[in-house]
């Protein structure tokens, strides 16, 4: 249960990253839809989301492989 809850937080994280960046861009007039394709946004955002699920979970990962 507690690396569905790390993951579901790092999804989150990145999501809210990713709104403000949309946010600041649609204020300052820019379509970012232009400029990068859904597709890329997606491949990107779950990558971020992954990495930072593997930084949350690396004590347990060093915790594990110790014993």
């Amino acid at each position: 249960m507690k690396h569905f809850l790390k993951g579901a937080a790092a999804v989150a994280s990145v999501m809210f990253i990713l709104m403000l960046i949309h946010i600041i861009f649609n204020v300052m007039g820019t379509d970012l839809n232009k400029y990068i394709n859904n597709v890329v946004e997606i491949l990107l955002a779950s990558s971020f989301a992954t990495v930072i699920y593997q930084a949350l979970i690396r004590k347990e990962q060093n915790d594990d492989a110790r014993k």
